[in-house]
């Protein structure tokens, strides 16, 4: 299996989330949970968080991440219930850490966006995304995971040649 592929599944299980989001207007706080299950036979990984923000309420976030072995990029597709969906990529430089991007627009002004993910061990990871709306950073949200089980893989992920 390609380095990048075995790095991405190591996303897979269920896990306990705290989050932090600083913001112009302050900091929201919330804890939640989030499963990751191994989609296409390993190719990928579904990975879905559910969880409270303090001042926002129920928050939800549905990803798919995996790897463009043709392009040689990490692809991170997601949706969440405050209206966010954007496809970030980026590139595997091996090790634990994988950094996607994504550059639009939000609320009708030029927008960017990076999440760089840290792999701590198999039972921790953290997420930082930074987003920046016309060139000034607007929004720091970080996640930090924790894993609470290894019961979501419905079959083994195989290895491919």
């Amino acid at each position: 299996m390609v380095n990048a592929e075995s790095t991405i599944n190591r996303l897979t299980g269920e896990w306990s989330v705290s989050m932090k989001f600083s913001m112009e207007g302050g900091v929201a706080k919330g804890r939640g949970t989030a499963v990751g299950r191994s989609i296409a036979l390993g190719r990928g990984v579904q990975f879905v968080l559910k969880g409270n923000l303090e001042g926002i309420g129920t928050y939800e976030d549905n990803s798919l991440v995996a790897y463009d072995a043709e392009e040689d990029t990490i692809c991170l597709f997601t949706v969440t219930s405050m209206g966010v969906v954007h496809t970030r990529t980026g590139r595997y430089e091996g090790g634990d850490t994988l950094v996607m991007r994504w550059s639009g627009r939000l609320r009708g002004r030029p927008a960017e966006e990076e999440i760089t993910v840290s792999l701590f061990s198999e039972d921790a990871f953290a997420i930082r995304q930074v987003v920046r709306v016309d060139g000034t950073i607007t929004t720091i949200g970080e996640y930090q995971y924790q894993r609470s089980g290894h019961g979501v893989l419905e079959e083994p992920v195989p290895t491919f040649a």
